[in-house]
């Protein structure tokens, strides 16, 4: 975090009692476990009224294949700004926050130089990155560096690692692998087609998916790797195309090792270039397409995409339906207001589940400076935890796991149809980590 020191006067007693009011207030907890939560409350009161302006460095994607959700969590990261400044405000504290996103272009050689880049300009907590590949890349740096990393989408198991300075406001995929498998078990898969982006991120949730689908009864057909970017969809399409009709049956009694087409699931784990793919998987070179007669099922990757369910997109897309899993809460008010702020200000466009997650981010990143008192990663990391634990925000609470990656409750499906000419994501549906249960509102 980056820190613009003014001078200003001594705090009053009241400003100090403002503050910590406010602060608990903020992060829910009981009057009674103040003392304990606030060890620090003499040098947080100090920091409240230092007229400081703290930066959060954010590294989000704005022009590539997570363009959609790096736009939105860029928007509510701004309503965060402004809400964290105001309640500081209201408390008579002058200390205020302010954020520097950097577009690293899902790039992970430009996520390093960006990270770089902002700790040499005194920056301690970045919100971000949006994917695991680049997590993973510059993850060294941070630690070395003492950078705290809020990533609010980076989900590989790979990164679950207690200690580290990586933060993740979502579950790890070995819950997102567990509700996959579970989802198209339910819809009757019995054999399994993974297609996956070849990296830290589509390697991890390929291969939880694939061991809990075997756990589940299910076998696992084959994996099919594609490394970004893709000029050219045909080898992968054309892998999808052999491995499928050799899964076929060919009659009934279905002979060992095949399946009917009712039967043979398809798993896309992608980012945005799912558009291009199934683009291409649609069109005449393809003339089986959709091959298998269930849903193409997706991920968190994919849910909830705006790009995906373009006019370029749409239509094939909703023709496989694509019901896709992302780690999901109870809505609570402070959802609604969210929801409500967003919708005003870029209807028809809506605050996905990211976009809300980074608004949390940026919250977790100011309490956390607060709680500790200063400007240093290394204090910011030590409190994060007990912060997190104790925060109630627009996704509800923050637990984290000793990995420092949420606590998995529930994750949502959302899937692909037409209305009024246009595609667009509904709610189809949950799957529950406590009993590995799906739930439908709206099976596809």
């Amino acid at each position: 975090m980056q820190t613009s020191p003014q001078s200003s006067p001594a705090p009053s007693k009241k400003t100090v009692s403002l503050a910590i009011a406010i602060i608990l207030l903020i992060v829910g907890i009981a009057a009674g476990t103040a003392v304990g939560y606030f060890g620090r409350g003499a040098l947080a009161t100090t920091l409240c009224s230092s007229g400081n302006t703290i930066t959060i460095g954010e590294l989000l994607d704005l022009s590539k294949d997570l363009s959609s959700q790096g736009k939105r969590a860029e928007i509510s990261s701004g309503y965060a700004i402004k809400d964290i400044n105001a309640q500081l405000a209201s408390a008579g504290c002058n200390l205020k926050f302010a954020t520097q996103v950097d577009d690293y272009q899902l790039d992970n050689t430009l996520a390093s130089s960006d990270l770089a880049s902002l700790a040499a300009a005194g920056v301690q907590v970045v919100v971000g990155p949006l994917n695991s590949g680049a997590a993973s890349t510059i993850l060294t740096y941070a630690n070395q560096n003492h950078i705290v990393l809020i990533s609010p989408s980076s989900t590989s198991v790979a990164l679950a690692i207690p200690g580290d300075y990586l933060f993740r406001t979502a579950p790890n995929d070995r819950w997102q692998g567990q509700a996959d498998a579970r989802m198209m078990t339910d819809r009757g898969a019995k054999d399994l087609i993974i297609v996956q982006r070849h990296d830290s991120y589509g390697d991890a949730l390929a291969n939880a998916t694939g061991r809990y689908f075997f756990l589940d009864g299910g076998h696992n057909e084959t994996t099919i790797q594609y490394t970004t970017p893709v000029t050219d969809w045909s080898t992968t399409l054309n892998q999808v195309q052999t491995e499928f009709n050799a899964a076929l049956c060919p009659h009934t009694p279905c002979s060992p090792g095949t399946y009917l087409a009712n039967q043979i699931a398809i798993d896309v784990i992608a980012f945005e270039e799912f558009g291009s793919m199934i683009l291409k998987a649609s069109s005449s070179s393809y003339p089986s397409f959709p091959w298998s007669t269930m849903p193409w099922f997706g991920t968190d990757g994919e849910a909830q995409d705006a790009v995906i369910v373009n006019a370029t997109y749409g239509a094939p897309v909703a023709q496989v339906v694509l019901p896709s899993t992302v780690f999901g809460f109870v809505d609570n008010s402070k959802t609604l207001n969210l929801d409500q702020r967003y919708t005003a200000d870029h209807g028809p466009d809506f605050c996905d589940i990211y976009c809300k997650s980074a608004y949390d981010d940026v919250w977790l990143a100011a309490l956390a400076t607060l709680q500790a008192g200063s400007n240093s990663g290394a204090a910011i990391k030590a409190v994060l935890p007990t912060v997190a634990a104790n925060y109630f925000g627009v996704t509800g609470p923050t637990l984290l796991e000793a990995s420092g990656d949420r606590v998995a409750t529930t994750y949502e499906i959302w899937k692909v149809v037409t209305q009024s000419g246009a595609q667009t994501w509904v709610y189809a549906g949950s799957w529950e980590a406590a009993t590995d249960s799906v739930t439908w509102t709206s099976p596809p």
